[in-house]
């Protein structure tokens, strides 16, 4: 019983930081101005 409430939250948490690393991009998305030091 213990083991399938483990492997169900390391699951969710595995998830989960799919879902954040696959949205950083949208969390961005409003900067449309370029960085001066990138622009060198």
């Amino acid at each position: 019983m213990k083991k399938k409430v483990v492997y169900k939250l390391a699951t969710l948490l595995g998830a989960l930081a799919v879902m954040i690393v696959g949205t950083a991009s949208w969390v961005y998305f409003h900067q449309d101005q370029t960085p001066e030091e990138l622009l060198k």
